[in-house]
């Protein structure tokens, strides 16, 4: 519906989008991520909703490492979360 000009579906991604931002700036700051990985059905949108992320997250992020966080896309969206959670159940490196 967004891609179609929907106003209401064009705003409810960039909601979103600023809520992850957000959450993703406060995640960084406790965590000191280099990446996160959008996966699922969100990735379908675009820059519907990675623009208004990114903008948000780059009002949120004020110190310098947190500046640095990287938001992509999944490569295979559909399987992201399975794979997250194999990749937990990998043992730790040796």
């Amino acid at each position: 519906a967004a891609r179609s000009g929907d106003a209401v579906a064009i705003a409810a991604l960039a909601r979103a989008g600023q809520a992850i931002g957000v959450a993703l700036a406060g995640a960084t700051a406790l965590l000191d991520l280099d990446v996160a990985v959008i996966g699922g059905g969100l990735v379908a949108a675009g820059e519907l909703l990675f623009g208004p992320l990114r903008e948000t997250l780059a009002v949120h992020a004020r110190m310098p490492f947190t500046q640095r966080l990287r938001v992509v896309p999944a490569e295979r969206p559909a399987e992201a979360g399975l794979l997250g959670a194999a990749a937990l159940l990998q043992p730790p490196p040796s």
